[in-house]
C-alpha cells in the first residue's frame, strides 16, 4: 500500500514544482535615488564669561557637493577665536575642513571647497574681555 501512496503523492508534487518554476522567473527593476541633505550647525547659544572658554560646535554638511561653508559667530565684535579643533563625529565618514583663511571678524572658520563634508565635531576656544552672549550660524 505504501508504494501506491508514494506514487499518488509524487505526481502532484512534481506537477506543482513544474508549474511554479515559471512564476519565479522574470525581471525585477529596482530604482535608487539619493536625496541630498542640508547644511546645519548645532551649538547651544551661550554667554561667554570674561576670559577664555572652549565650546563644542557640530557642523553637518550632507549636501554632497563639497562647496565648502562658513561658520560664523553672532555676538559682540570683541569676541576673539583663539583656536579650533576638528574631528569626524562618531559613526560619520567626513572630510575635515581645510581652512581658507584664519578667523576674522564674525567668520570663525571657512571650509574650503572639497572639504568639510559629513558630520564634524569642533571645539572652538574663544576669548572675551567681558561677558558676551553668542551663537553660531553656518552658511
Amino acid at each position: 500500500m505504501r508504494p501506491v501512496l508514494r506514487q499518488l503523492l509524487i505526481g502532484p508534487v512534481v506537477l506543482a514544482l513544474l508549474l511554479a518554476g515559471p512564476a519565479a522567473a522574470g525581471t525585477i527593476t529596482v530604482g535608487l535615488a539619493l536625496t541630498p541633505g542640508a547644511l546645519k550647525v548645532r551649538a547651544v547659544p551661550v554667554t561667554v564669561p570674561a576670559g577664555q572658554v572652549s565650546l563644542p560646535v557640530t557642523v553637518a554638511d550632507g549636501r554632497g557637493q563639497g562647496n565648502g561653508w562658513t561658520l560664523k559667530i553672532a555676538g559682540p565684535a570683541h569676541v576673539t577665536v583663539l583656536s579650533i579643533r576638528a574631528r569626524c563625529a562618531a559613526k560619520s565618514t567626513c572630510t575635515l575642513p581645510a581652512s581658507v583663511a584664519g578667523p576674522s571678524g564674525a567668520s570663525v572658520l571657512r571650509a574650503a571647497k572639497g572639504s568639510g563634508m559629513g558630520v564634524i565635531d569642533l571645539v572652538v576656544t574663544l576669548s572675551a574681555p567681558t561677558r558676551s552672549a553668542i551663537s553660531f550660524t553656518v552658511s
